[in-house]
């Protein structure tokens, strides 16, 4: 960005009175040196992965009326003469800060009076305050300060690791796994993953070591021999979590026999393969829909629990997103009347779970594995890049859903949680289906209701599964289906081995 576009991006910042944030700074004195030095050190440091970083001088916040941390206007201003003495005196500053930050001093003119903007750009090294200069502008200490929302601050523990690996652009998916080498891969997944991304058939035909090498799944040292890196296992082991704990999927679910019990399933294997699979589960499991008809129209509507589309792309996104050496399983949970989705990381800057709420589309999304984004485009599982929350969220509104809601509102912690409530309109069907089945049903057994419940929400279940569920025995439980199917309240279409229970009496 050029002079002039810098210019009056500032100026636009002023005019629309924009909010103090991780990127905007006002202050109406040049004296306030301790925060000027700190905050032009966070702009450099750029922990939220801005652009450029604006502090303004001769702009006061306003403070009344409920109005905090905008520009107040008109502006306090400083006069015309003192722009070039108050820029060397910032300029002085400098030398408290190391390595020296990159900045524009641009002055110009609002409300009939002058200010000057500070326009700090992102460094390529980590920059802090010395702790001599700390105690020459009068800060508690030195150090790398950050900024987030509107605070700078120091970094916790946590955060300065995650600036360290910012300015070393460490990315654990791409580094070298300690121990694992290219026999820890199959080769047969290697190929599957060419055919479903339609590579040419020369590279199909390669040996395993010669397609690892065009896939850049090992490293390429004589020092590093056949060592693979961290996304390869990811993708083509037979079990990640034996290299990189805690990496599958887990769907817990309520278990629907009139208790609070919880039923978990485990999605193991290489990373698009959980994705794949882990959306069958939904669609075959757990997504349910009513045909609505009217009797004023031949058009009909069909309402969905949850629509496939929204399980699909929050699922992957979690899968994608996930920060593999944070060792925590990512945990899917199904309720009566919601769905719960958990990362145990946050997004990664500048977004954050506030965008993710407001927000359809993110062109500037940053990837923690890079890698894994290209190949999961590369298989279709994502479409553009920063689209599939949109895409969530459309899906949804056509299903007439409320909205879902991105947790928590604190960006401090350190994970995302996801909440898709069930549609209203679905629950009041079942509901009433529930009620038109008394009269029909008020003579069986309170077991016997137990079963048909549980049957109408996993049809697919096994008699010893259901036997388990319900804690009777394999013969008893047999006993109760047969019962139950010579009333034809239920039926079982397609046999036994891949068929499902039908409950025709509703």
């Amino acid at each position: 960005m050029n002079l002039v576009d810098l210019q009056q991006s500032a100026r636009s910042i002023l005019e629309d009175r924009q909010i103090e944030s991780d990127y905007i700074e006002y202050k109406k004195s040049s004296k306030q040196y301790d925060k000027i030095v700190k905050t032009i050190c966070a702009y450099a440091n750029n922990y939220m992965n801005r652009d450029y970083g604006f502090l303004f001088i001769g702009v006061e916040e306003e403070n009344t009326n409920g109005l905090k941390a905008i520009p107040k206007r008109p502006i306090s201003g400083i006069e015309e003469g003192h722009i070039e003495i108050i820029e060397n005196e910032i300029k002085s500053l400098f030398k408290h800060i190391q390595p020296k930050p990159t900045c524009h001093f641009i002055s110009d003119k609002i409300d009939d009076r002058y200010y000057l903007a500070i326009i700090v750009e992102p460094s390529s090294r980590i920059t802090e305050v010395t702790e001599k200069g700390a105690r020459t502008v009068g800060l508690p200490r030195g150090g790398r300060y950050i900024r987030i929302s509107r605070d700078t601050i120091l970094p916790s523990q946590k955060q300065e690791y995650e600036l360290l690996k910012k300015f070393s652009n460490y990315s654990f998916c791409s580094d070298l796994h300690e121990t694992a080498t290219l026999d820890d891969l199959s080769y047969e997944y290697m190929k599957e993953y060419l055919v479903q991304t339609g590579a040419a058939d020369d590279i199909k035909r390669l040996s395993k070591l010669e397609m690892a090498k065009a896939l850049d799944l090992v490293g390429n040292t004589s020092l590093t021999g056949n060592r693979v890196k961290n996304f390869a296992l990811l993708m083509f082991a037979d079990d990640p979590s034996k290299y990189i704990p805690e990496s599958y999927v887990e769907v817990i679910r309520e278990v629907n026999d009139g208790t609070t019990r919880m039923q978990a399933v485990r999605f193991d294997g290489p990373i698009w393969i959980q994705a794949q699979k882990v959306t069958k589960y939904f669609e075959e499991e757990i997504m349910r829909s009513y045909t609505v008809r009217y009797d004023d129209k031949m058009e009909h509507d069909i309402i969905y629990n949850w629509p496939l589309s929204t399980f699909e792309e929050l699922a992957t996104n979690c899968i994608l997103h996930k920060q593999y050496d944070n060792y925590q399983y990512i945990g899917i949970y199904i309720y009566k009347d919601r769905m719960e989705f958990i990362n145990h990381n946050k997004p990664i800057p500048p977004l954050t779970t506030k965008d993710l709420n407001e927000k359809e589309y993110f062109a500037d999304r940053q990837y923690a594995n890079p890698k894994i984004k290209k190949m999961f485009f590369a298989l279709d599982l994502i479409e553009s890049y920063g689209s599939g929350i949109r895409r969530a969220k459309e899906a949804l509104e056509k299903n007439n859903s409320p909205k879902m809601k991105f947790l928590p509102e604190d960006n401090e912690m350190d994970y995302t949680l996801v909440v898709v409530p069930i549609n209203e309109k679905f629950i009041n069907i079942r509901n009433s289906e529930a009620i038109n089945q008394t009269g029909i049903l008020k003579d069986l057994s309170e077991i016997e209701l137990q079963i048909l419940h549980i049957l109408e929400f996993e049809p697919k279940i096994s008699i010893t599964e259901l036997s388990n569920t319900i804690s009777k025995p394999y013969s008893t439980t047999k006993r109760y289906l047969k019962k139950l199917t010579d009333s034809q309240i239920i039926e079982r279409e397609n046999g036994n081995r891949k068929g499902a229970w039908l409950i025709k009496k509703k």
